[in-house]
């Protein structure tokens, strides 16, 4: 072959690669220009995660959960276990079910929005951190009130999970100022939305049930999801979601610290086991979000305008497992291959209740010794 047909060769594969580029580029142009983001205000924060961390092989084992009935509630995110051993658990259609130890569920009453966090009080009262609405009480006869509603003049737009401190005060987080039901509706995630933004507008706030009083108490999260009290009481966990960390609140110095830090999955319910860990509800990890979606501006904008059931469904559910942690923060076990995935994990009486982000029954499964 002739020198000047290596160059005619070469330049014509330069020509077709830069047209292919250009008519990309100009696919991509047209795409965003078409098809809106869904909020106004849409300027992402690029940002690289970190590697997860590694989990050594003997700490690992396959999580087997077996539903707790055949209904199956539209999105039944948590579980609350009563005095007569009755699991209660929300719904996206705003009802709050209550299945009995046969398996059998009824309706315990109507309480609207989207509930998520879910616990008893002392006086036997079921606490929800009601997506929507704010922090709701339920009597046990079924009379609901608002508790909470707005806190710092700002409305509580996403309230998601909720404890109960020794002094009665109700500590729960705010997960997102930004994508909530007011600006995307009902949708089957409102944590990814989040995660592309890359803002952080989630805050952490507490509720004193004495003076009716909601205090904010921390601003600026990466979409705060689950919280826990350690069995000492004296430090708050908060899974901030979106940057695949948990944090720890000192309530008497109110500093902030990470406690642990690049998760192997998307934390999001935390509770405490009778043993002193705690119990971490773990979406497994994107590789291909978290390598070209999340470190570039361009990737960003393109997939906030996807449509959220591309990646969040029912055929293809996310998966996951639960991760089990000291007191200090270090790794106990994992448990793997939860499909689909825990959004909670709760304990009573030696087993694991688990969440569901979809349309799945409440499953459940024996806690390990």
């Amino acid at each position: 072959m002739t020198r000047s047909r290596r160059t005619k060769i070469v330049r014509g594969v330069l020509v077709a690669a830069g047209s292919l580029l250009a008519v990309s580029v100009l696919a991509v142009a047209v795409f965003l220009g078409a098809v809106p983001a869904p909020v106004s205000d849409f300027s992402p924060s690029p940002w690289t995660p970190p590697a997860g961390f590694e989990i050594e092989a003997g700490s690992r084992t396959a999580a087997n959960a077996a539903p707790l009935s055949t209904d199956s509630p539209y999105g039944p995110e948590d579980i609350a276990i009563d005095h007569n051993g009755s699991a209660y658990t929300g719904d996206r259609d705003g009802r709050i079910l209550r299945i009995g130890p046969d398996g059998n569920s009824t309706v315990f009453a109507n309480v609207g929005g989207r509930p998520l966090g879910l616990i008893f009080d002392a006086q036997q009262n079921l606490l929800i951190a009601n997506h929507g609405i704010g922090l709701q009480s339920v009597s046990p006869e079924g009379a609901v009130t608002v508790l909470a509603s707005e806190a710092a003049g700002r409305p509580i737009l996403f309230a998601n999970d909720l404890v109960i401190a020794s002094d009665g005060r109700v500590w729960f987080t705010d997960s997102s100022a930004t994508y909530n039901t007011t600006t995307l509706g009902d949708s089957p995630s409102y944590l990814l939305p989040d995660l592309v933004d890359g803002r952080p507008t989630g805050r952490l706030l507490v509720f004193d049930p004495t003076s009716g009083i909601t205090e904010q108490v921390l601003t600026d999260l990466y979409f705060p999801n689950g919280i826990a009290f350690p069995a000492h009481g004296r430090t708050l966990w908060i899974a901030e979601s979106n940057r695949y960390r948990i944090l720890e609140y000192d309530l008497t110095t109110r500093d902030r610290r990470v406690l642990v830090d690049a998760l192997p999955g998307v934390p999001d319910g935390i509770n405490l086991d009778r043993d002193g860990s705690m119990l971490v509800a773990l979406y497994d990890r994107s590789a291909a979000l978290d390598r070209f979606v999340l470190p570039t501006t361009l990737g960003r904008q393109i997939m906030i305008r996807l449509p959220n059931s591309l990646f969040v469904n029912e055929e293809d559910p996310l998966t996951g497992g639960v991760l089990v942690l000291e007191p200090d923060g270090r790794v106990r076990h994992w448990h793997t291959g939860l499909s689909p995935a825990a959004t909670n994990v709760v304990p009573y009486e030696g087993r694991w209740y688990l969440g569901a982000l979809l349309e799945q029954p409440l499953r459940a499964m024996m806690a390990p010794q």
